[in-house]
């Protein structure tokens, strides 16, 4: 399996200990120092104060992607999807893995969901500078019909001095828009 679980939690062990970057511009080159391609990188449409980038490639890790946001011109998060090419089997094992280390390092995760028919198992940690989340996708269709892609493992690691401020904005602006 490329990455193994444990070059995952090495990578992001350095990531939690780094400095984060301010904004894109020295965050490009931070995330080139970790294997990500920044420049196959696809925009995605702003939302609100924040900006996102998804699909780059890291040709050391394979077929994994990674992608990063913006809040308000700061950097804010990084985040992967790994071992799409895989079984569910081995991508739920894996994601297993990868939360048992990162528990080893970081303590229990503050949050778990058990894996149901519409969605795997999932984890999240709540750090003091730190939100780490891994999501296991089964990939089921959805209750709407369509399918939900590829069995995949998603781990994201956000600053929270600036996502948790992004967070609080987008349901604010959800609550507004169910106003309506």
């Amino acid at each position: 399996m490329r990455p193994s679980p444990q070059e995952v939690v090495s990578q992001l062990t350095t990531i939690l200990r780094s400095p984060w970057p301010e904004g894109v511009d020295d965050g490009l080159p931070w995330l080139r120092s970790k294997g990500i391609a920044t420049e196959t990188a696809e925009e995605t449409p702003a939302e609100g104060n924040g900006r996102s980038w998804h699909r780059a490639s890291m040709p050391i890790w394979g077929t994994a992607r990674a992608g990063w946001s913006t809040y308000r011109e700061r950097f804010a998060d990084v985040f992967w999807f790994l071992w799409d090419d895989h079984g569910l089997d081995d991508v739920r094992d894996a994601a297993a893995e990868l939360a048992q280390q990162i528990a080893d390092v970081h303590g229990a995760p503050e949050e778990t969901t058990e894996e149901t028919v519409g969605h795997g198992p999932s984890w999240w940690w709540r750090l003091d500078d730190h939100s780490i989340e891994i999501y296991a996708h089964n990939g089921a269709v959805r209750p709407e019909g369509f399918p939900a892609g590829p069995s995949v493992v998603q781990l994201h690691v956000d600053l929270r001095a600036v996502a948790d401020p992004r967070e609080a904005e987008a349901r604010e602006r959800n609550a507004l828009r169910g106003a309506d």
